[in-house]
This record gives C-alpha cells, structure tokens and sequence, in this order.
C-alpha cells in the first residue's frame, strides 16, 4: 500500500501520536526506495502529500485566525459557554497545524532527494525522432532499451484527450509490442526502429520516437515512467 489517507490522518479526533507513527513509517518506506533509485509510485505519492498538507495548512491558519478574530471580539459575560467551545476547537486546531506542520517538514527533504533523482534521469535520458513527418499528436513507436535485462523493448503509444478540473489534460496508452534482447541486435537503435517500420507495424509513416538510455537504474520503477513522462511532453511541445 502506497497512498497515503490524508483526511484520516488530519482528522481533528485523531490519535497524533499513532498519525506520526504511521507516516514516519511511510516516509521511510520512500526514502529507502529512494536510496535504491526505485521512484515510482513513491514520489507521485511523497509530491501528493506535500501539497494536500499545504492546502490543509492554509485553510486551517485561516480558520484559526478567523476564530481568534471573532471570538477576541464577542467575548462577554453573557457568551462565556460560546467562548469555552471556541477555545476547545482553538486547541484541536493548534494539534492539527502542528501535526501538519512537523508532517510536512518530514516530507520535504524526502521529495527533493527523488526530485533530485529524477532531474538526474531526465538529464541523461535522451529522445529523438526519427520520423520525416511533423509532429502528429495521435499514434506512434517508440523504443527503450532496459540495461538490467538487456532487452530492447519497442512500445506503441497513443495520446489520449480529456478534461481534469475543466482543463484538457492528455494521457499516453501505452502497449508493448516487441521485445529484443540486446545480444540479438546487430545494428544501432535506429536501425532496428527503421527496420521495425518498414516490415512489422501496421501504421501509415508513423511517428517513430528512440529514447538513449545507458542508465542502470530500475527499469519499471524508474526508467520507464520517467520516459513515459519526457515523451507525453516531447509529443505535447
């Protein structure tokens, strides 16, 4: 299990002790995965919790400063119980900022260091096309080496649109569709990406992306998602 129930963990009848104990935990999940240079899912999931407790920070400073504005300026003796109940959800709420608090300077350092990682696979991960035609934004090829099995893979993409918060978004599907090992590829990757074209797919000139790839990282938990992402925006420029 990967992802994270922020709205459990911030709920103001939480036991913060156990809250703490639980994302310790999980952070330190993350940064051993880190360690082994294996980023995914636990970066999406370190990115994710940084700005759900951001945002929860932010609405809860402002109810706080809300409620001592209010209650600072209604307080009299007729309205003594409005002003003990104020003070209770002024306590739960100084547990909450500061479990949020604490969680996100837990996190922070974790998230730079796969960032960092990250940064440093997009670096030396390069893409190219072969195609003579424009950029098409629809279907195509691309093909990405995996070092640690020695396997040439070639994969057929297609962009998908949509709407995510009333802004188009785009997504790729992704298949695989041959898979080589190295030892039996006697030509460089363009050759074989051009020979793979020319008697084996079925698209009409289709777009033909090569990603030079020397890195040793961990192929599914590292190499391929940061490719799937360097292409999506590679296609989308």
């Amino acid at each position: 299990m990967t992802n994270i129930d922020v709205k459990k963990l911030t709920s103001c009848n939480s036991d913060w002790e156990t809250n703490q104990y639980t994302l310790l935990s999980r952070v330190k999940e993350w940064e051993s995965n880190f360690r082994k240079n294996r980023l995914y899912p636990y970066l999406n999931d370190s990115i994710e919790l940084h700005y759900s407790l951001a945002e929860i920070l932010q609405e809860n400073l402002e109810s706080k400063w809300w409620l001592e504005r209010e209650v600072g300026q209604r307080v009299d003796d007729e309205r003594i119980i409005v002003y003990d109940k104020a003070q209770q959800v002024s306590e739960q709420l100084n547990h909450l900022l500061s479990f949020v608090e604490w969680a996100l300077r837990l996190n922070r350092p974790i998230m730079e260091e796969g960032l960092i990682i990250k940064e440093f696979i997009e670096d030396n991960l390069m893409i190219k096309t072969i195609s003579s035609e424009p950029n098409f934004r629809g279907k195509g090829y691309f093909s990405l080496i995996d070092n640690k099995k020695q396997v040439f893979n070639i994969y057929l993409y297609d962009l998908k649109w949509g709407w995510s918060n009333d802004e188009p978004s785009h997504t790729l599907n992704i298949k695989p569709v041959r898979s080589i090992p190295l030892a039996l590829v006697d030509s460089n990757e363009e050759e074989v990406m051009k020979e793979f074209i020319k008697n084996s797919q079925l698209l009409f000139k289709p777009m033909v992306y090569i990603f030079k790839n020397e890195l040793d990282f961990s192929y599914e938990e590292t190499i391929y998602p940061v490719a799937e992402e360097k292409l999506l925006a590679t296609i989308m420029s």
